[in-house]
């Protein structure tokens, strides 16, 4: 049946139909902002419906409602994480009329929008580091070298040390984890080998000696600066 709803105290507490879905709320959080569909209604300016059960009747969609309400208890917008119905609750929000929850979905929009540009151009311009680490055992005069197989692969200076190719292909299959030892008996350039991991593109970042006297062995650390992929943003999807 249609009424007017009574102006009535403003700490009554009123019973909610929207939808289908039913809530408890004061008649002073659902008057406001007066200037809103919900302020004009309960303010007996506006017309309203009643069930059966004696609730009001909002013909809006019940689930989304509690956001407009916790808007309206609140003053601010309250959202759960990965919330992604921004048209639905938008067009809720024009429904009713309130224009600082309208004001606040639109801000938090424009705040997503721009936390995904900015993260986008972070993880374009974003670096990871490659590493690559040798190491000369005094001892027996055999290098050892820690790093991609790709990169030890295009080290001459490493690779020419090997007459045995077989024995050079199983050790470089392993060099990331278990390094790759040149033969006893061989010598390294040594120059000619930092070089040609510097023109790799790898600066030293470290240098360490272990042992002591003829049985030490020294380690040089290497890291170039490589591109990082894409990674997806959590963001995107929420404003799919």
């Amino acid at each position: 049946m249609e009424s007017s709803a009574p102006e009535g105290r403003p700490d009554e507490v009123l019973n909610l139909n929207v939808g289908g879905c039913r809530y408890f709320t004061s008649r002073s959080t659902l008057t406001r902002f007066p200037d809103s569909m919900l302020g004009s209604m309960f303010s007996g300016r506006l017309p309203s419906n009643v069930d059966d059960y004696n609730s009001y009747v909002i013909d809006g969609d019940g689930p989304t409602f509690r956001h407009v309400l916790n808007f309206l208890r609140r003053s601010k917008l309250i959202l759960p994480d990965g919330f992604k119905e921004w048209d639905i609750l938008s067009a809720e929000a024009d429904f009713y009329q309130i224009q600082d929850l309208i004001q606040a979905i639109n801000d938090k929009r424009e705040q997503i929008k721009e936390d995904l540009q900015k993260n986008k151009e972070q993880s374009e311009t974003s670096q990871s580091c490659e590493f690559l680490e040798v190491e000369f055992e005094c001892a027996n005069g055999q290098w050892l070298i820690f790093g991609d197989s790709k990169l030890i692969d295009q080290l001459s200076a490493i690779k020419s040390c090997f007459v045995h190719m077989t024995n050079y292909k199983n050790q470089l299959k392993k060099a990331q984890v278990y390094g790759l030892t040149t033969p006893r008996g061989t010598s390294v350039n040594r120059l000619k080998l930092f070089k040609e991991i510097s023109q790799h593109g790898f600066t030293l970042i470290c240098t360490s000696s272990s042992g002591g006297d003829e049985r030490s062995t020294d380690r040089w650390t290497f890291s170039r600066e490589e591109d990082r992929p894409n990674v997806n943003n959590r963001y995107a999807e929420h404003l799919e």
